[in-house]
This record gives C-alpha cells, structure tokens and sequence, in this order.
C-alpha cells in the first residue's frame, strides 16, 4: 500500500470507526466513575439491584442502539471507501456520492452517535421505572438528565475530532483544488449553532454537574433547585453567570457569522459580475480586513472589467483575450492565412471640402458597417489606416475556409456601404467608392515593438501584396480583386465564376500576379 493509501485508511478507520467508538467508550467509562459524586444514593443502590437482577431486556434495550447504528454507518461508509480505495470501478454518480459523503461525515456519524446514546438512555430509564415502580422519580430524572448531557458531551468531542481529521487527512486528498462549497452549503452548521453547542458541553453541562453534585452533599433533590436559586446565593450566581456565558458566547458567535454572511453573498454576487458589490463590517479586527479585502477585490475587477471593454473596443475580443491569455514577450509565429484590405477612392478630395467633425461621423459610419461584415464572417480588424481596413483571416484563431471567409466578406461589405450609401444620400452627403484586395499566403503574426511597448500585427509579404491589389482596383475600375493564391483556395461554385484581369507586376515585387475579379 502506497504511503498515500496508507495515511487514507487510517484516517478512514479513525473518522467511521475508532472516533466514534471511543468517544461513546470513554464517555461511558467517565460517566461511570464520577457517577457516585453526582447521582443520588438511592438511584446507585437501586442501580446496583439492576445489575444484580441480569435483566436481559435492559441489557438488550441498554445496547441494542450501538450495534444498529455501527451497522447503519457502515453501509454508509461504503461509497467512501469504495471512491478512496476502489477508484478505478467509481463511475461519476457513484463519485459524487462520495464526496458528498466525506463532507458530511463528521455531522452524519456524530449526529448517528448522538442518537444511539440517547435512544440507550431513555430506553434503560423506562425498562427500569419498569423492574422498579417505587422508585424515587428524582433519581430517575437525575439520571435521565446527566446521561443526556454525557451524550451532548460525547457528541461534541466525536464532531470535533472526525471534523478536524477530516480536514487535514481526507479532504485535502479528495479536494486538491477546493471546491467543497458545491457540496457542503446549507447542510452544516452555522457557526452560531456551533458555538451553541460547545457551549453546552464546555460549560452548561460542567455545571450541571456540579449543581447535582451540590445537591447530593446537601441532601436535597432536583426538585427542590428552584428553591435554591431564590434562597441560596451561590445557586443565583451559577443561573446568573450561566445566563451571561450563553449570551456572551452567541453574541460572539453572531458577530461573527453576520460579516460572514455578509461577505459570502458578496462573493455570490461578484461571481455574477457584479463588482459594484460592496460589504460594510465595521469592526477593526480580522473580519474588518477581510471586508475591506472583498471591497478592493470588486473594485480592482470592475477595474479589469473596464479596461478589458476598452481593450476590446480597441482591438479585436478575439485577440484582447488571446494576448490576455498569454504571455507578452516580443515575437510571433508563421502561418497561412487571409488578408483583406480595402481601401476608400478619393476619400482625400471629399475630406477638403468638410469639417473634421463630418469626415469622423463619415468614418465612423463607414468603419461600423465594414465592421459588422468582416465580424460576422470571422475576420479581426488588425488596425485602420486612415481610411483604410486592414483585416485577417486564420490567425490567431485558425480557420480552415479562411480565404473563403475573406471572400464572403468582401461581398458583405460592398453589400452594407450599397445600403449606407443609400442613407448618406438621404442625408445629403456624398457617396463613398471602396475597392477590396484580397491574398493569401504565409505571414508573421505576434508582437513588435519594444519591451515597454509593443503592438500585436501581422507583417510579411502577403500583407503588402493585399495591399498593392487594392490599388489596382481603381485604375481596373473594379471593386474587388483577389490573386491566384486565394483563387485557388475558394469553392469551385465561385472559382467557375472568376473573372481573369490578367498579370500585373506589383510594386515592389519582381514577380508578377495573377489577379481575378468576381462580376457585381
């Protein structure tokens, strides 16, 4: 067995069988020993009759809870040691079954634990009203009292130990990365509840104990405790100080849960992306801080929010999470993509004659539609160049169809500055010429730049080709052309229809292209 197993099967026979085992035993065993200090004399010799009279009723009544509830726990440990040890024959269902199950282990078996001791209890009480009907009833409420409170006592120490074992030896092995939330919320106990309950067994059952130890030396009976509490002074001050613990202990526990509370539907609303969230805890200690925390944590993500919006209006979303997502350190990588660059006829001479407020409200226009078309298709804009688009097909998001896609979208957008165009004359302004080239091949796409500022581009020949074929579109007077790289990528339907303009020497280029226009 690996030392991982190992440390596993040992916390699993501590938490659903050595735990829950002793804590009973060694409560019995106290219970036992320091009965003769709190228990009436009369219910000692009337326990000592019991024995004497080896009832098996009471026997049976006293122990039959135990073996049930071990049995019941058993079977209720299964899907966990099946899931620790037997991993690789646990299928999804049977998985979270498990999980479910080791969060709640603790609270399950000591709550199993709890019942079982006071099943036995009141289940030995009557059986012995029962063998003895003259028996004091002080003594049989006495006895009913503290054996309940040994069970509150042993259920206490078994939570708090299977708790604490859980966390350090099981759990972190389950849930390596967290996520015990999903499993655990609203079926454990609120702090204030727990608090109660240590509460009870710290302190409210210690005196218990002692007031029947009192009233043992003092020779009276739990009957006569009310009497005591107005006419002796130390009974007043055990009430007093028992009032004041219990609302001193809750009062601390509220103050606790309430910014907690607080904080955790702060967190649930965060999640939901909403970061003007705040939580007010006005306390200086831990929890102030970690008010203040979650305070700084919203604000700094709707900081992030912001800047990733004005990011992504800057540059394509696409590439604002792909540099998000990755590192930003200068260079790039080649591959095969599309580019499509247009381009506006004679927008210089229409700009001579407005003011710069009507050329902006003309772009913008202009840029917003051309936009829509080359986002519907899959295409990021890379920048605009005056009044020039430069856009990309491929890259960073591989697309197999990218030259097809670069196609369709020159179509879109002769189509959408066709309606603009319709509006701008409505409005009296001047209809816009575009011409569209188009050309694929390899290119660099990455960061340039320096290391305290860089730009995210494509840059290569395939650029400056789509580029220059743009500029042939005007003296062709066509509003599109592609080259024979891109040509021979598209569909047949569209190559069939595919008109040649013949071989042009690109400026800067030595070879010569083939260019082809597609007919309005």
């Amino acid at each position: 067995m690996l030392p991982k197993q190992r440390i596993q099967f040992f916390a699993f026979l501590c938490i659903y069988l050595i735990v829950p085992f002793s804590a009973c035993l060694f409560t019995l065993i106290f219970a036992n020993y320091t009965s003769s200090a709190f228990l009436p004399e009369r219910f000692l010799v009337l326990f000592d009759a019991t024995r004497a009279t080896n009832d098996t009723t009471l026997f049976a009544l006293t122990w039959a809870p135990f073996p049930i509830i071990t049995l019941i726990l058993f079977f209720y440990s299964l899907p966990v040691s099946n899931y620790l040890f037997k991993k690789e024959k646990c299928n999804f269902l049977s998985e979270e079954k498990a999980r479910h199950r080791i969060v709640h282990s603790p609270i399950i078996i000591s709550l199993f634990g709890f019942i079982g001791w006071e099943l036995s209890t009141f289940l030995s009480v009557i059986r012995i009203d029962t063998l003895f009907p003259a028996a004091p009833p002080q003594s049989l409420l006495t006895v009913t009292i503290l054996f309940a409170f040994w069970g509150l006592f042993a259920f206490t120490f078994s939570y708090s130990t299977t708790n604490y074992l859980n966390k350090i030896l099981i759990i972190p092995f389950v849930f390596p990365n967290g996520g015990l939330g999903k499993y655990a919320k609203g079926k454990q106990f609120s702090i204030v509840t727990k608090q109660i309950i240590f509460w009870t067994a710290s302190t409210l059952f210690p005196i218990i104990l002692l007031i029947f130890g009192l009233l043992q030396r003092t020779n009276k009976n739990i009957f006569h405790l009310h009497q005591l509490v107005y006419t002796d002074v130390l009974f007043e001050m055990i009430a007093i100080m028992l009032f004041f613990s219990f609302v001193f202990s809750v009062t601390f526990a509220i103050s606790l849960q309430h910014p907690l509370n607080q904080i955790e539907d702060a967190t649930e609303l965060i999640k939901e992306q909403k970061f003007d969230t705040r939580v007010f805890i006005y306390s200086s200690d831990e929890m102030g801080l970690l008010g203040d925390a979650v305070n700084e944590m919203a604000e700094g993500l709707a900081e992030r929010e912001r800047i990733k919006d004005t990011f992504g209006r800057i540059v394509d979303p696409r590439v604002r999470d792909y540099l998000l997502s990755n590192e930003h350190s200068l260079g790039g990588k080649v591959v095969e993509a599309t580019i499509l660059f247009s381009d506006l006829r004679d927008f210089t001479k229409l700009s001579e004659k407005r003011t710069p407020e009507e050329v902006l409200y003309i772009l913008n226009r202009y840029f917003q539609e051309m936009s829509n078309a080359i986002e519907i298709h899959g295409g990021f804009i890379n920048k605009f160049i005056g009044d020039a688009i430069l856009a990309v097909f491929g890259t960073p998001m591989p697309m197999p169809d990218h030259p097809n896609r670069a196609f369709q979208t020159a179509l879109e957008m002769q189509k959408n500055l066709d309606i603009l165009n319709s509006q701008f004359l409505k409005e009296g302004l001047a209809e816009l010429k575009m011409g569209i080239g188009i050309h694929t091949g390899s290119l660099l796409v990455g960061n340039i730049g320096s290391t305290n500022r860089m730009e995210f581009t494509v840059i290569g020949d395939t650029v400056n080709t789509a580029s220059r074929v743009e500029g042939l579109c005007k003296g062709l007077q066509k509003n599109l052309l592609i080259t024979e790289n891109t040509a021979n990528l598209l569909p047949n339907s569209i190559q069939s229809k595919l008109q040649s303009e013949g071989e042009f020497e690109l400026k800067g280029r030595e070879s010569k292209e083939k260019i082809y226009s597609f007919p309005a």
